[in-house]
């Protein structure tokens, strides 16, 4: 394949290569204890674990070593490792009692060493990874890590392929989001868990101290300001103004202890099913949404800047859509937050794990055969239980989050098992949440929404049944913007057009002669896609 091997972002000139998306990682847990490890590392590929000599080649973290904006763009091969040098100076007083390394990304598992000190490996799921180096901390550092990722499909790998093409991308390896370290003293706040209803906020508190300062503030009005003794805490309000797509009122919250103080967020929203509708504080919403998959050409899923998220979910909600699918990838938590400050609703996927399989998994559904009894699928109990630790970990770190109403399980059956099963687990722990047990084909009994994927077939055949009926991918339409595409020998996508005026026209007729007239029977749809994505040429956004 011929890359265009430019970089497309007019934010490359925004990039702060000293220490690039040096902002506070988690706008909804901020605290003044912060010191960024984002920069430039040195870096060696190698077969052998234990080689640690000679590590000196540049690598701008935190991008994956297969993007051009980490400096590297080189593809890990099987049995090859990472491994990451950093030497660093704390300020003076910057170490506390407690101090943690934080790493927000990491595929597909890490060996840390810092100050000679050697960790256990850690299987991050791409999810976040706090670990405490209290013990070994200094102010003058030296830190390895050790990184391995063979797209081993016991773990959630998303769409990575070592053959990226169609539906498939290029892998990300090693450090591909944030890393940062924070020092408290003792009575420090660990975590929050923030519950709300459309008038009432609950909050627990997951700290050593037993008395915490609450302040909760509507922009500069001071709503509640005093301490409490108690972990567990609610508030309701006299006069709630609710967070929704058309108004998403954030309310300031800040909770201090003795020697700590943390500033956070929250919206008062309820989202629900009744009468086999969806409902955003007791009133009907239709999902009109996006795929959305967070690839970038420079950082593949690393943004360059901030500000290039800030421009996907503004410019979704000026076209007039309140949804964001996030397809099969985790993202930053500011992905999160924007959605938050702009009222954009999330429907998050799982990641998936498991072997694909394009006959049984793409071909057989397309042409109609979608009944499966999956109670024997993918029976292997570590690609099981990654799946089903990875689903806990992602709940509980988007939990606090307005925009975030509920998650898809299993997408077209990839690594799909026992789905009955799955979505029992999850639904009983968490009853506020919607989940899309199997979104597309191979449904089986249980599940909040019908959920279809429509590419080829016609609406009419969809039946009303006691559930929301959720269109949770159509579309695909593709045309190839010379000039602003990836790839110039291949292109993807369902429907392919010429020119941008059949493109345009076809668009239309979708929405106009295959949406509007079944509106009625659907609760929500979700067009492919906010963006084209290296081979694919089907988002409403060039690459």
């Amino acid at each position: 394949m011929k890359q265009n091997n430019i970089l497309y972002s007019n934010e490359y000139n925004n990039i702060n290569f000293e220490c690039p998306l040096s902002e506070y990682p988690f706008p909804q847990f901020k605290r003044e204890s912060y010191f960024s490890l984002n920069g430039k590392w040195k870096y060696k590929i190698t077969k052998d674990i234990n080689d640690l000599c000679n590590i000196n080649d540049d690598i701008l973290v935190p991008y994956p070593i297969e993007s051009q904006l980490s400096l590297v763009n080189k593809s890990l091969n099987n049995g090859e490792y990472i491994i990451y040098k950093k030497h660093f100076t704390l300020p003076n007083g910057f170490i506390k009692k407690n101090t943690f390394i934080n790493f927000i990304g990491v595929d597909q598992s890490f060996t840390l060493i810092i100050n000679n000190h050697k960790f256990n490996e850690i299987i991050s799921l791409n999810l976040p990874s706090k670990i405490d180096i209290s013990n070994y901390i200094k102010e003058n550092n030296e830190i390895i890590i050790i990184v391995k990722d063979n797209l081993d499909s016991t773990i959630p790998t998303g769409k990575q392929s070592k053959n990226p093409k169609g539906i498939f991308y290029t892998p990300f390896s090693g450090i591909y989001f944030p890393v940062y370290i924070e020092s408290v003293d003792d009575n420090y706040i660990n975590d929050i868990i923030i519950t709300t209803t459309i008038d009432t906020l609950l909050l627990d508190i997951d700290s050593n101290s037993n008395s915490f300062k609450i302040t909760i503030k509507d922009k500069e009005d001071i709503i509640f300001n005093d301490v409490i003794t108690e972990k567990h805490f609610s508030y309701k309000f006299n006069n709630p103004i609710n967070w929704d797509t058309d108004n998403p009122h954030l309310y300031d919250l800040i909770i201090e202890t003795d020697s700590d103080k943390i500033s956070s967020y929250f919206g008062l929203r309820e989202f629900k099913i009744i009468n086999d509708k969806f409902y955003l504080n007791n009133k009907e919403i239709f999902l009109n949404g996006v795929l959305s998959q967070g690839y970038y050409p420079e950082g593949i899923v690393t943004p360059p800047t901030y500000n290039l998220i800030d421009y996907d979910v503004k410019t979704m909600k000026e076209l007039g859509f309140n949804t964001l699918r996030e397809h099969i990838k985790v993202e930053i938590p500011y992905f999160y937050y924007l959605c938050d400050k702009y009222g954009m609703i999330v429907l998050q996927d799982f990641v998936n794990n498991g072997k694909y399989n394009f006959f049984f998994l793409t071909a057989l559904p397309t042409i109609g055969i979608q009944k499966i009894n999956d109670k024997l699928l993918n029976t292997n109990k570590k690609q099981r239980n990654n799946f089903i630790e990875c689903g806990e970990r992602l709940i509980k770190y988007l939990n606090n989050h307005p925009c975030v109403i509920g998650y898809t399980i299993f997408n077209e059956g990839w690594g799909q098992f026992d789905s009955d099963k799955v979505y029992e687990y999850f639904k009983n722990k968490y009853p506020n949440l919607i989940f899309d047990a199997t979104s597309g084909w191979f449904t089986r009994n249980k599940s909040d929404v019908i959920s279809k994927h429509w590419y080829f077939n016609n609406l009419k055949k969809i039946k009303t049944v006691k559930r929301p009926i959720f269109l949770s991918e159509f579309g695909a339409l593709c045309h190839k913007v010379k000039g602003n595409n990836y790839c110039d020998e291949k292109v993807f996508g369902y429907t392919y057009f010429d020119q941008i005026k059949e493109l345009e026209k076809a668009y239309l007729d979708l929405f106009e002669n295959k949406i509007i007239p079944y509106k009625d029977n659907l609760n929500g749809c979700i067009y492919t896609q906010l963006s084209d994505i290296e081979e694919e040429d089907n988002g409403i956004l060039t690459y």
